[in-house]
């Protein structure tokens, strides 16, 4: 049986107070929409699946050194070839993700941990 990973319990990201964090939460929605035009310049579209496939990016500031230890050794484990249940910080709605961008966090002393983690659905 195939191991199942979950993303680890970490404080939430502070998506109202992500100050020069750049875009503290972004949601996009990937179209599967197929489009040709004929020869009299009409245009014909179709979906080329049934699903469309969503991605997350979040934004954490002021994340404790515990945190960040445990996504760090998280992202080592599944990297960006792994998938692993995770739930959205705002709405709980849970999905079967993978990361999806670099692991590129900074401390910021005395404060934390700042970065930002990418999720997209599998």
């Amino acid at each position: 049986m195939a191991e199942k990973y979950v993303f680890p319990t970490i404080q939430k990201p502070k998506i109202p107070y992500a100050s020069n964090a750049g875009d503290s939460y972004k949601e996009s929605i990937q179209d599967s929409t197929i489009t040709t035009t004929s020869d009299a310049n009409y245009k014909h579209t179709r979906p080329r699946t049934t699903r469309m496939i969503h991605s997350w990016t979040y934004v954490w500031t002021a994340l404790s050194k515990d945190d960040y230890k445990k996504i760090k050794a998280f992202w080592e484990q599944v990297g960006t070839f792994q998938s692993f249940e995770w739930a959205e910080p705002d709405t709980g709605g849970k999905h079967i993700v993978r990361f999806s961008g670099t692991f590129e966090w900074q401390e910021n002393y005395p404060i934390g941990y700042q970065g930002k983690l990418t999720f997209e659905e599998v």
